[in-house]
């Protein structure tokens, strides 16, 4: 047992992915938020980006917090890969094992935790494992039968060739070195992401039997089949990226204690990928919600508020916002939000999209902003256009300044607005732009909106209960393993 404790504080050990502390949004501001209220846990913070660039925090973090040096994915310091007949300690079967693991529909989760478990074991045999000529012969031998299988999901056969192998080969090198980074002792480790940062989290609980504890903000196999459907890949491309999803989140599901979702909605994905329900306990997010609140400035403002990236349907935003000024021309929309690193493009496409439609100044970006609460008190109606959710800050915090929420029917937010917003299939653009035009026309009823969504965030989703509600299930995963030793 992994058992160890700081002036009684048991140690844990919170991995992300793509998101706090370099990166704004809804998760990183969940992951400080938690941090920040939760002093009486020795937390240490292993964040996994991707490239090479130095980041910079995005956050202040809390000086209680140990923030460990991040996993940088797809950094070019250790390719291109240079094959070599040198004998080292090697596995010339780790490829290929690696490589049946994620791309079989039948693959076992224990199975890739165990060569994940080895990679761990053998870190400086991972670069000689996958440099090997043998190890590649191996590899491309063993995929030949397995790309000329029926996709079903895709309705084709995968037009694999050298170049397509030679990724996946890439990806499978990232997903060893992944597992072989090194994860300090802890009392146990909080996984943010069914994903790429479950993988450190699930070799340190098979070595040490440290309780693993996994939150899911979005569902991270869904998320990823809809932006490989987005992305204008290959499908090969589209099959690598949906089966390492997929392989890595039925390993997270398998090996985790509990599973806390942020809404209930998710509960139906986790089961059909085997978790038993006893070990799913939804933990709905919470946020503070001021004494006295402004009320609707009437000045038929719409807020968004959200990274740039294609799960928020940024061109939906703006289609919207086209359909409702051509119905109340006097609206103006702002958007909060910075780009998303590695949406670049389709920041760009966005722009475009705005310069299209006309919109000029009456659709503005405005950037990051550290102060979502008082973005959300500019607005009359909030707007959310996401096609995938789990319970966003962003609408908690527009219902706690007793604004009004039109948005998307994603995840948790129908349950969540219920009685107290309008909600519409994502991507239905006349849908929302008529929610939207219905409140900006009836401000009255945009306020009696807006005050019954406060009433349900007192209720329902207070940040104190939130915060109890996990300080509860940290102690209680750390005195088990106390219990266990």
């Amino acid at each position: 047992m992994d058992r160890h404790t700081v002036s009684g504080r048991p140690r844990v050990l919170m991995t992300t992915e793509g998101t706090y502390p370099y990166v704004m949004g809804g998760v990183s501001r969940w992951c400080d938020q938690l941090l920040r209220a939760l002093p009486e846990f020795r937390w240490q913070v292993l964040p996994v980006t991707a490239g090479a660039l130095r980041l910079s925090p995005q956050f202040d973090v809390p000086e209680s917090v140990e923030l460990l040096p991040e996993i940088a994915l797809w950094s070019k310091e250790h390719l291109p890969f240079t094959f070599r007949r040198r004998h080292h300690e090697v596995d010339v079967d780790l490829p290929t094992r690696l490589m049946r693991e994620i791309l079989s529909w039948q693959s076992n989760p224990k199975s890739l935790v165990d060569c994940l478990v080895w990679c761990r074991q053998h870190p400086d045999a991972i670069g000689p494992s996958f440099r090997r000529e043998e190890s590649l012969e191996r590899y491309i031998t063993a995929l030949r039968p397995m790309a000329a299988q029926d996709h079903t999901e895709l309705g084709e056969r995968l037009p694999w060739d050298l170049q397509n192998a030679f990724e996946l080969y890439r990806t499978l090198m990232w997903v060893a070195r992944t597992a072989a980074s090194e994860t300090p002792p802890c009392d146990l480790v909080h996984v943010t992401a069914a994903g790429w940062a479950a993988i450190p989290a699930l070799v340190h609980q098979r070595l040490y039997g440290t309780p693993m504890l996994l939150t899911e903000h979005g569902v991270y196999v869904r998320e990823a089949y809809m932006s490989a459907a987005r992305s204008g890949n290959t499908s090969a491309a589209r099959v690598v990226q949906t089966r390492v999803a997929r392989a890595l989140t039925r390993a997270a599901y398998t090996s985790a204690d509990v599973i806390s979702p942020v809404t209930g909605a998710h509960r139906a994905w986790e089961r059909a990928l085997g978790v038993p329900e006893h070990r799913i306990r939804p933990i709905p997010n919470g946020v503070h919600a001021p004494a006295v609140t402004e009320p609707l400035p009437g000045t038929l403002t719409v807020v968004s508020v959200g990274r740039i990236d294609p799960l928020k349907d940024c061109e939906t935003l703006l289609r919207v916002a086209a359909e409702v000024l051509t119905r109340v021309p006097q609206a103006s929309f702002l958007h909060f939000g910075p780009v998303q690193p590695g949406e670049e493009a389709y920041a760009r496409r966005c722009v475009d999209l705005h310069r299209r439609l006309n919109l000029g100044h009456k659709f503005r970006f405005m950037g990051s902003t550290s102060d979502p609460s008082g973005a959300m008190r500019l607005a009359d109606v909030v707007l959310m256009t996401s096609v995938s959710e789990g319970l966003p800050l962003s609408a908690l915090e527009a219902m706690a300044e007793a604004r009004p929420v039109v948005a998307t029917s994603v995840g948790g937010v129908a349950t969540c607005l219920q009685g107290c917003g309008l909600v519409a299939p994502p991507a239905a653009v006349e849908d929302l732009a008529g929610a939207v035009v219905m409140l900006l026309e009836d401000l009255p009823l945009a306020a009696m909106l807006g005050d019954r969504g406060r009433r349900r965030v007192l209720r329902d989703y207070d940040e104190q209960n939130f915060v109890q509600r996990y300080r509860s299930l940290l102690a209680e995963l750390c005195l088990n393993a106390e219990v266990a030793a």
